[in-house]
């Protein structure tokens, strides 16, 4: 599935299979990579064996470390993307844990933080990957979140 700069896309999966195989794909083509996961980076970079170069993790976990974003952080989390964006044109922000991001802001305020991006996305050219299992989101906030996303893939039924 080919992916063109400056959309959003909502991939709604059980697992990020589709989303992961979409990656791969850009990152093979010499695009970077923004990953930010309910995941540990050691278990993503088994099934993502790209290079740090190419490919930055960052954890929404609450502990301590260069390789988390504290989840209760909005502002933080804003703040990685748009670094990555600033220095990587034509980049790729990937979002698996919007659950985790909402059990600790809220659905509204997180629905929030993603049009931001989404705009800044858009403008930058580069585009943004969010994988959600729909069984973590009540119908109206996929709803909501289908109405920010430029695409929406779905391999759940």
């Amino acid at each position: 599935m080919p992916i063109s700069n400056g959309k959003l896309y909502l991939f709604v999966e059980r697992v990020p299979l589709r989303t992961h195989q979409v990656l791969r794909k850009e990152l093979s083509q010499g695009r970077k990579a923004l990953y930010i996961s309910k995941n540990a980076p050691h278990m993503l970079r088994t099934q993502l064996n790209f290079d740090p170069q190419s490919l930055q993790m960052k954890w929404l976990n609450p502990r301590p470390g260069c390789d988390c974003i504290p989840p209760m952080n909005l502002p933080e989390f804003e703040k990685y993307i748009d670094t990555f964006l600033k220095e990587n044109k034509d980049g790729i922000v990937v979002l698996n844990g919007v659950e985790v991001l909402e059990m600790w802001n809220g659905f509204r305020p997180v629905l929030e933080a993603l049009k931001r991006a989404q705009e800044k996305v858009s403008s930058n050219g580069s585009c943004m990957l969010i994988s959600l299992d729909p069984k973590t989101q009540f119908s109206r906030n996929l709803n909501d979140l289908e109405s920010i996303s430029d695409e929406v893939v779905s391999s759940y039924t």
